[in-house]
């Protein structure tokens, strides 16, 4: 008899007292509905790791997210597609609500689906984009044009931070390049290390 494996879960209490804190201080249910996008969001990403066998091997709860420790998949196509399918799933959705009428969570959905797809290296797009460019060139080279991309984002992100800082007094988005600085130096190399073994197709 075949055995169905089911990967770890791993929920700390700060993720549950952050998600409390998020969750308490929620106005108008936006965050329920952020909550839900992000949620939904991953389960494009384990659908997609379903359909293409690669193995999850843990889900770790985190108060600054999902983290979704996995196999190598097959090759530099199939890392594409699993970069892809968590904003792609959002983006669907967002246009299923649309036209339902459930316009706010709509909203939700297509502003975290089009934030994943900027080309940040810690973000979906930045990963897709070095997907991308292993298919076009040899790894040295896709290496310096996915940089080259990624810090003229950056640069442009942060430009237009701080025009809004000076026009509007907004810290959002200026907090939020903050905490993806943070996670890249965190993370690039781990994630960069794993892509680069897939195989060309």
């Amino acid at each position: 008899m075949r055995h169905r494996y089911f990967p770890k879960i791993e929920m700390s209490f700060w993720f549950f007292l952050g998600l409390s804190l998020f969750l308490l201080f929620d106005q108008g249910n936006l965050g329920s509905m952020c909550v839900a996008a992000v949620l939904l969001h991953e389960l494009g990403h384990i659908a997609a790791m379903t359909l293409l066998g690669v193995k999850i091997q843990r889900i770790r709860l985190t108060p600054f997210g999902i983290d979704l420790e996995r196999g190598e998949a097959g090759s530099i196509r199939s890392e594409l597609m699993i970069h892809l399918s968590g904003p792609l799933t959002n983006l669907c959705l967002a246009a299923l609500l649309a036209g339902m009428g459930k316009f706010h969570f709509s909203a939700v959905n297509c502003a975290l689906g089009l934030f994943e797809l900027c080309p940040l290296p810690t973000l979906d797009g930045g990963q897709a984009i070095f997907c991308l460019t292993q298919q076009l060139f040899p790894l040295e080279k896709a290496q310096r044009w996915s940089s080259i991309l990624e810090t003229t984002s950056f640069v442009l992100i942060f430009t237009l931070a701080g025009i809004l800082f000076f026009m509007k007094q907004n810290l959002t988005l200026l907090f939020l390049l903050f905490g993806i600085s943070v996670s890249l130096f965190q993370k690039e190399s781990g994630i960069k290390g794993k892509i680069r073994k897939g195989k060309r197709l």
